[in-house]
Protein backbone atom coordinates (compact mmCIF):
# COMPACT_ATOMS: atom_id res chain seq x y z
CA UNK A 1 0.00 0.00 0.00
CA UNK A 2 2.75 2.44 0.95
CA UNK A 3 4.66 1.52 -2.22
CA UNK A 4 1.58 2.32 -4.31
CA UNK A 5 1.18 5.71 -2.61
CA UNK A 6 4.87 6.43 -3.03
CA UNK A 7 4.81 5.56 -6.76
CA UNK A 8 1.73 7.73 -7.27
CA UNK A 9 3.44 10.65 -5.51
CA UNK A 10 6.53 10.20 -7.66
CA UNK A 11 4.41 10.17 -10.83
CA UNK A 12 2.67 13.39 -9.75
CA UNK A 13 6.02 15.05 -9.01
CA UNK A 14 7.39 13.98 -12.40
CA UNK A 15 4.26 15.25 -14.16
CA UNK A 16 4.50 18.58 -12.36
CA UNK A 17 8.16 18.91 -13.37
CA UNK A 18 7.32 18.15 -17.02
CA UNK A 19 4.53 20.74 -17.03
CA UNK A 20 6.81 23.36 -15.47
CA UNK A 21 9.60 22.64 -17.94
CA UNK A 22 7.19 22.84 -20.86
CA UNK A 23 5.92 26.14 -19.53
CA UNK A 24 9.41 27.58 -19.32
CA UNK A 25 10.13 26.42 -22.88
CA UNK A 26 6.98 28.03 -24.17
CA UNK A 27 7.82 31.29 -22.34
CA UNK A 28 11.38 31.30 -23.70
CA UNK A 29 10.15 30.59 -27.23
CA UNK A 30 7.47 33.24 -26.93
CA UNK A 31 10.01 35.75 -25.59
CA UNK A 32 12.31 35.18 -28.58
CA UNK A 33 9.46 35.35 -31.07
CA UNK A 34 8.03 38.53 -29.52
CA UNK A 35 11.27 40.54 -29.77
CA UNK A 36 11.17 43.46 -29.51
CA UNK A 37 8.62 44.09 -26.78
CA UNK A 38 9.93 47.58 -25.98
CA UNK A 39 11.88 50.34 -27.78
CA UNK A 40 15.34 49.54 -29.12
CA UNK A 41 18.10 52.10 -28.60
CA UNK A 42 20.75 52.52 -31.29
CA UNK A 43 23.81 54.21 -29.80
CA UNK A 44 25.76 56.30 -32.31
CA UNK A 45 29.24 57.07 -30.93
CA UNK A 46 29.62 60.16 -33.13
CA UNK A 47 27.87 63.50 -33.60
CA UNK A 48 24.67 64.00 -35.57
CA UNK A 49 24.96 64.53 -39.31
CA UNK A 50 27.94 62.26 -39.92
CA UNK A 51 27.91 59.04 -41.93
CA UNK A 52 27.36 56.72 -38.96
CA UNK A 53 24.51 58.91 -37.69
CA UNK A 54 22.80 59.04 -41.10
CA UNK A 55 23.01 55.27 -41.48
CA UNK A 56 21.62 54.71 -37.99
CA UNK A 57 18.67 57.03 -38.57
CA UNK A 58 17.95 55.52 -41.98
CA UNK A 59 17.57 51.96 -40.68
CA UNK A 60 15.86 53.14 -37.48
CA UNK A 61 13.24 55.04 -39.43
CA UNK A 62 12.44 52.03 -41.62
CA UNK A 63 12.15 49.62 -38.69
CA UNK A 64 9.98 52.11 -36.79
CA UNK A 65 7.66 53.31 -39.54
CA UNK A 66 7.42 50.31 -41.85
CA UNK A 67 7.94 47.37 -39.52
CA UNK A 68 6.20 49.00 -36.56
CA UNK A 69 9.02 48.42 -34.04
CA UNK A 70 10.15 51.51 -32.13
CA UNK A 71 13.84 52.29 -32.61
CA UNK A 72 15.43 55.35 -31.00
CA UNK A 73 18.78 56.83 -32.03
CA UNK A 74 20.98 58.29 -29.30
CA UNK A 75 24.31 60.06 -29.90
CA UNK A 76 26.98 59.49 -27.24
CA UNK A 77 30.16 61.07 -28.53
CA UNK A 78 33.76 61.24 -27.38
CA UNK A 79 37.17 59.55 -27.45
CA UNK A 80 37.00 58.43 -31.06
CA UNK A 81 33.85 56.40 -30.50
CA UNK A 82 34.94 54.86 -27.19
CA UNK A 83 32.36 56.67 -25.04
CA UNK A 84 29.43 55.26 -26.99
CA UNK A 85 31.05 51.86 -27.23
CA UNK A 86 31.66 51.69 -23.48
CA UNK A 87 28.06 52.66 -22.79
CA UNK A 88 26.80 49.72 -24.88
CA UNK A 89 29.32 47.29 -23.37
CA UNK A 90 28.04 48.13 -19.87
CA UNK A 91 24.36 47.91 -20.81
CA UNK A 92 22.03 45.00 -20.08
CA UNK A 93 22.65 42.22 -22.65
CA UNK A 94 18.98 41.91 -23.56
CA UNK A 95 19.18 43.21 -27.13
CA UNK A 96 17.60 46.59 -26.46
CA UNK A 97 20.77 48.72 -26.38
CA UNK A 98 22.84 48.35 -29.53
CA UNK A 99 25.86 50.07 -31.05
CA UNK A 100 26.10 51.29 -34.63
CA UNK A 101 29.75 50.37 -34.94
CA UNK A 102 32.26 51.29 -37.60
CA UNK A 103 35.98 50.93 -38.33
CA UNK A 104 36.89 52.41 -34.93
CA UNK A 105 35.47 49.33 -33.22
CA UNK A 106 38.11 47.23 -34.97
CA UNK A 107 41.09 49.54 -34.44
CA UNK A 108 40.69 51.47 -31.18
CA UNK A 109 41.96 48.70 -28.93
CA UNK A 110 45.23 48.87 -30.85
CA UNK A 111 45.37 52.67 -31.00
CA UNK A 112 44.44 53.68 -27.44
CA UNK A 113 46.48 52.69 -24.40
CA UNK A 114 43.66 53.04 -21.86
CA UNK A 115 40.65 51.49 -23.56
CA UNK A 116 37.67 50.95 -21.23
CA UNK A 117 36.73 47.70 -22.97
CA UNK A 118 37.92 45.07 -25.45
CA UNK A 119 35.77 45.19 -28.57
CA UNK A 120 36.74 41.66 -29.59
CA UNK A 121 35.33 40.12 -26.41
CA UNK A 122 32.92 42.72 -25.05
CA UNK A 123 30.88 43.36 -28.19
CA UNK A 124 28.66 40.97 -30.15
CA UNK A 125 28.63 41.45 -33.95
CA UNK A 126 25.03 41.19 -35.20
CA UNK A 127 24.77 42.39 -38.81
CA UNK A 128 26.92 44.29 -41.31
CA UNK A 129 24.94 47.23 -42.68
CA UNK A 130 27.13 48.57 -45.48
CA UNK A 131 30.62 49.23 -46.80
CA UNK A 132 32.10 52.23 -48.60
CA UNK A 133 35.22 51.89 -50.77
CA UNK A 134 38.17 54.25 -50.43
CA UNK A 135 39.84 56.06 -53.29
CA UNK A 136 43.37 57.34 -53.73
CA UNK A 137 43.23 61.02 -54.68
CA UNK A 138 46.13 62.98 -56.18
CA UNK A 139 46.63 66.71 -56.35
CA UNK A 140 46.50 68.54 -59.71
CA UNK A 141 50.05 69.61 -58.86
CA UNK A 142 51.43 66.16 -59.76
CA UNK A 143 51.01 64.09 -62.94
CA UNK A 144 50.16 60.44 -62.00
CA UNK A 145 46.95 59.02 -63.45
CA UNK A 146 47.29 55.43 -62.15
CA UNK A 147 48.29 53.70 -58.95
CA UNK A 148 51.45 52.44 -60.66
CA UNK A 149 52.45 55.96 -61.63
CA UNK A 150 51.94 57.14 -58.04
CA UNK A 151 54.22 54.36 -56.79
CA UNK A 152 56.85 55.16 -59.44
CA UNK A 153 56.84 58.87 -58.54
CA UNK A 154 57.03 58.18 -54.80
CA UNK A 155 59.95 55.79 -55.28
CA UNK A 156 61.72 58.28 -57.52
CA UNK A 157 61.32 60.96 -54.83
CA UNK A 158 61.37 59.10 -51.48
CA UNK A 159 60.05 61.19 -48.61
CA UNK A 160 59.17 64.15 -50.83
CA UNK A 161 55.44 63.58 -51.42
CA UNK A 162 53.03 64.57 -48.65
CA UNK A 163 50.10 62.31 -47.74
CA UNK A 164 47.28 64.05 -45.90
CA UNK A 165 44.91 62.46 -43.40
CA UNK A 166 42.24 63.50 -40.93
CA UNK A 167 44.58 62.68 -38.05
CA UNK A 168 46.78 59.97 -36.57
CA UNK A 169 45.04 56.60 -36.52
CA UNK A 170 42.18 57.67 -38.78
CA UNK A 171 41.01 55.50 -41.65
CA UNK A 172 42.85 57.76 -44.10
CA UNK A 173 46.09 57.36 -42.20
CA UNK A 174 45.77 53.60 -41.87
CA UNK A 175 44.89 53.27 -45.57
CA UNK A 176 48.16 55.03 -46.43
CA UNK A 177 50.14 52.83 -44.04
CA UNK A 178 48.72 49.73 -45.72
CA UNK A 179 49.58 51.15 -49.15
CA UNK A 180 53.08 52.02 -47.97
CA UNK A 181 53.74 48.49 -46.76
CA UNK A 182 52.38 46.81 -49.87
CA UNK A 183 54.29 49.03 -52.33
CA UNK A 184 57.46 49.97 -50.42
CA UNK A 185 57.06 53.72 -50.97
CA UNK A 186 58.16 56.44 -48.57
CA UNK A 187 56.09 59.62 -48.22
CA UNK A 188 55.54 62.21 -45.50
CA UNK A 189 52.35 61.72 -43.49
CA UNK A 190 50.67 65.05 -42.65
CA UNK A 191 47.84 64.68 -40.09
CA UNK A 192 45.09 67.33 -40.04
CA UNK A 193 42.27 67.93 -37.59
CA UNK A 194 39.63 66.24 -39.72
CA UNK A 195 39.53 65.10 -43.31
CA UNK A 196 37.69 68.15 -44.66
CA UNK A 197 40.74 70.37 -44.21
CA UNK A 198 42.87 68.04 -46.33
CA UNK A 199 40.86 68.74 -49.48
CA UNK A 200 41.74 72.44 -49.56
CA UNK A 201 45.46 71.75 -49.35
CA UNK A 202 45.21 68.81 -51.76
CA UNK A 203 43.63 71.06 -54.37
CA UNK A 204 46.22 73.75 -53.62
CA UNK A 205 49.13 71.33 -53.87
CA UNK A 206 50.42 71.56 -50.28
CA UNK A 207 49.76 67.81 -50.00
CA UNK A 208 49.86 65.52 -53.00
CA UNK A 209 48.10 62.31 -51.93
CA UNK A 210 45.02 61.52 -49.89
CA UNK A 211 43.13 58.29 -49.20
CA UNK A 212 39.47 59.19 -48.72
CA UNK A 213 36.19 57.36 -48.55
CA UNK A 214 34.29 57.51 -51.82
CA UNK A 215 31.35 59.42 -50.34
CA UNK A 216 33.50 62.45 -49.55
CA UNK A 217 35.77 62.15 -52.59
CA UNK A 218 33.23 61.72 -55.40
CA UNK A 219 32.06 65.38 -55.64
CA UNK A 220 35.65 66.63 -56.02
CA UNK A 221 36.42 63.98 -58.64
CA UNK A 222 33.26 64.61 -60.65
CA UNK A 223 33.89 68.37 -60.55
CA UNK A 224 37.39 67.85 -61.93
CA UNK A 225 39.08 69.43 -58.92
CA UNK A 226 40.95 66.27 -57.96
CA UNK A 227 42.06 63.12 -59.75
CA UNK A 228 41.25 59.63 -58.45
CA UNK A 229 43.66 56.90 -59.52
CA UNK A 230 42.21 53.79 -57.84
CA UNK A 231 39.31 52.47 -55.78
CA UNK A 232 39.29 49.68 -53.22
CA UNK A 233 36.88 46.78 -53.31
CA UNK A 234 36.28 43.65 -55.36
CA UNK A 235 34.59 45.53 -58.21
CA UNK A 236 34.42 49.00 -59.67
CA UNK A 237 32.10 51.44 -57.98
CA UNK A 238 28.84 52.43 -59.70
CA UNK A 239 29.57 56.00 -58.53
CA UNK A 240 32.91 56.06 -60.38
CA UNK A 241 32.57 53.33 -63.03
CA UNK A 242 35.62 54.40 -65.05
CA UNK A 243 37.96 54.21 -62.06
CA UNK A 244 39.94 50.91 -61.94
CA UNK A 245 40.25 49.02 -58.67
CA UNK A 246 43.56 48.54 -56.89
CA UNK A 247 43.26 44.85 -57.73
CA UNK A 248 43.04 45.64 -61.45
CA UNK A 249 46.22 47.66 -61.05
CA UNK A 250 48.26 44.91 -59.44
CA UNK A 251 47.38 45.21 -55.73
CA UNK A 252 44.77 42.47 -55.12
CA UNK A 253 45.48 42.39 -51.37
CA UNK A 254 44.84 46.08 -50.84
CA UNK A 255 41.54 46.13 -48.93
CA UNK A 256 40.67 49.31 -47.05
CA UNK A 257 37.14 50.62 -46.74
CA UNK A 258 34.68 52.26 -44.39
CA UNK A 259 32.03 50.01 -42.87
CA UNK A 260 29.02 50.20 -40.54
CA UNK A 261 27.55 47.36 -38.50
CA UNK A 262 25.15 46.66 -35.69
CA UNK A 263 26.72 45.33 -32.48
CA UNK A 264 25.56 44.61 -28.95
CA UNK A 265 27.11 43.89 -25.57
CA UNK A 266 28.54 40.44 -24.91
CA UNK A 267 26.09 37.96 -23.43
CA UNK A 268 23.00 38.57 -25.57
CA UNK A 269 21.22 35.20 -25.94
CA UNK A 270 21.92 33.69 -29.40
CA UNK A 271 18.19 33.44 -30.14
CA UNK A 272 17.81 37.16 -29.52
CA UNK A 273 20.86 37.95 -31.66
CA UNK A 274 19.23 36.01 -34.51
CA UNK A 275 16.00 37.95 -34.02
CA UNK A 276 17.82 41.28 -34.17
CA UNK A 277 19.70 40.18 -37.28
CA UNK A 278 16.47 39.19 -39.03
CA UNK A 279 14.70 42.42 -38.03
CA UNK A 280 17.42 44.73 -39.31
CA UNK A 281 18.11 42.58 -42.38
CA UNK A 282 14.59 43.51 -43.53
CA UNK A 283 15.56 47.17 -43.29
CA UNK A 284 18.91 46.76 -45.05
CA UNK A 285 17.29 44.92 -47.96
CA UNK A 286 14.38 47.36 -48.30
CA UNK A 287 14.57 49.26 -51.64
CA UNK A 288 14.30 52.70 -50.02
CA UNK A 289 17.07 51.93 -47.52
CA UNK A 290 19.29 50.51 -50.24
CA UNK A 291 18.68 53.63 -52.32
CA UNK A 292 19.77 55.82 -49.41
CA UNK A 293 22.89 53.77 -48.75
CA UNK A 294 23.85 53.80 -52.43
CA UNK A 295 23.35 57.58 -52.52
CA UNK A 296 26.08 57.68 -49.85
CA UNK A 297 28.40 55.69 -52.10
CA UNK A 298 27.87 52.60 -49.97
CA UNK A 299 27.27 48.99 -50.83
CA UNK A 300 24.38 47.57 -48.74
CA UNK A 301 25.46 44.34 -47.05
CA UNK A 302 23.26 42.44 -44.60
CA UNK A 303 24.10 38.77 -44.20
CA UNK A 304 24.27 36.41 -41.26
CA UNK A 305 25.56 36.91 -37.74
CA UNK A 306 28.37 34.47 -38.51
CA UNK A 307 29.49 36.34 -41.65
CA UNK A 308 29.72 39.65 -39.78
CA UNK A 309 31.58 37.97 -36.93
CA UNK A 310 34.19 36.65 -39.40
CA UNK A 311 34.38 40.05 -41.10
CA UNK A 312 34.94 41.83 -37.79
CA UNK A 313 37.63 39.40 -36.64
CA UNK A 314 39.42 39.83 -39.96
CA UNK A 315 39.30 43.63 -39.62
CA UNK A 316 40.70 43.48 -36.08
CA UNK A 317 43.53 41.19 -37.15
CA UNK A 318 44.46 43.19 -40.25
CA UNK A 319 44.58 46.59 -38.61
CA UNK A 320 46.03 45.54 -35.26
CA UNK A 321 49.00 44.00 -37.05
CA UNK A 322 49.49 47.10 -39.19
CA UNK A 323 49.14 49.52 -36.24
CA UNK A 324 51.70 47.55 -34.27
CA UNK A 325 54.12 47.42 -37.20
CA UNK A 326 53.77 51.17 -37.84
CA UNK A 327 53.93 51.97 -34.09
CA UNK A 328 50.83 54.19 -34.24
CA UNK A 329 49.34 55.27 -30.92
CA UNK A 330 46.81 57.81 -29.67
CA UNK A 331 47.47 59.06 -26.16
CA UNK A 332 44.40 61.33 -25.76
Amino acid sequence: MWRFIKRRAQRRALLALMVATAGLSVCASSSAQDYPTKPIRLIVPYATGGGVDIVARTVAEYVSTTLGKTVLVENRTGAGGNVGGAFVVKSEPDGYTLLVGSNSAAVNNSLYKNMPYNASTDLTPIILIGTVPMVLLVSPSITPKTVGEVVALAKAKPGVLNVGSGGNGTGEHLAYEMFKRQTGIEAQHVPYRGGAAVYTDLIGGQVQLFFSNQLAAAPFVKAGQLRAVGVTGDARSPELPDLPTFAEQGLPEYKAFVWWGLMGPAGIPPATVSQINALFAKAIHAPEVQLKLRSMGARPEGGSVESFDKFFKREVKTWSELIKAANIQITE
